[in-house]
C-alpha cells in the first residue's frame, strides 16, 4: 500500500497532469457529456466489500449473485456513480502475485479511484466519523484549484476525494 508520501507525490504528479492537459485546449466533445463514473474492483469478498461502500459511502445495492462456477458479484450505484465488485477464488493480493512489489503505482493501470465532491469538508468529517481509515488529510492541489484527501477502503484501495 502506498505510504503518506507516495500518496501526496502521485496525487501532486496527478494535479501536475490535469493543470497541464487544462492548458492544453478546449474541453472535449465527449467529456463535456460524462456526469457519472463506473469503477470496478477485485476483491476477496464481495459481500463485505458491498456492505462497506454502503454503509460508509452511501452507495446501494442493485444486484449481487454469482457469474459462472466461482466468481460472485456485487454491482452498486450511487447516484451516477456505478460500482462493481467481483470476488474471483483464483485472484490473490498484489504482492504474491508480484512479488517485490510494494505499491500498486508499480505497475501500470489504474491503482486509485477518486470522486469530486461539492462539499469536501463536510465529507471528511464524515468519513473521519465513520471510522473509515484516512490515508492522508486534506491537502492543497494548487494547479487544479482543489483541496483533496485520501481514504482506504475495506480491501486497502486508495479513494480520493476532491472538492473547493
Amino acid at each position: 500500500m502506498p505510504n503518506r508520501g507516495s500518496a501526496l507525490l502521485f496525487g501532486f504528479l496527478t494535479a501536475a497532469c490535469f493543470g497541464c492537459e487544462r492548458r492544453l485546449g478546449p474541453q472535449s466533445a465527449v467529456m463535456q457529456h460524462v456526469s457519472g463514473s463506473l469503477i470496478a474492483l477485485s476483491t476477496p469478498n464481495a459481500s463485505a466489500a458491498a456492505r462497506w461502500y454502503q454503509e460508509k459511502l452511501g452507495f446501494h445495492l442493485v444486484k449481487e449473485g454469482q457469474m459462472g462456477k466461482d466468481l460472485r458479484f456485487a454491482l452498486l450505484r450511487c447516484d451516477d456513480n456505478i460500482l462493481e465488485l467481483i470476488q474471483n477464488p483464483a485472484a490473490r493480493p498484489l504482492a504474491e502475485a508480484v512479488p517485490g512489489i510494494k505499491d500498486p503505482f508499480e505497475i501500470h493501470g489504474i491503482f486509485k479511484a477518486g470522486f469530486t465532491v461539492h462539499n469536501l469538508d463536510d465529507v471528511f468529517a464524515k468519513l473521519k466519523q465513520a471510522g473509515v481509515k484516512i490515508d492522508f488529510n486534506t491537502t492543497q492541489l494548487n494547479d487544479l484549484g482543489l483541496r483533496a484527501f485520501g481514504i482506504r477502503d475495506v480491501d486497502g484501495n486508495l479513494i480520493q476525494f476532491f472538492g473547493k
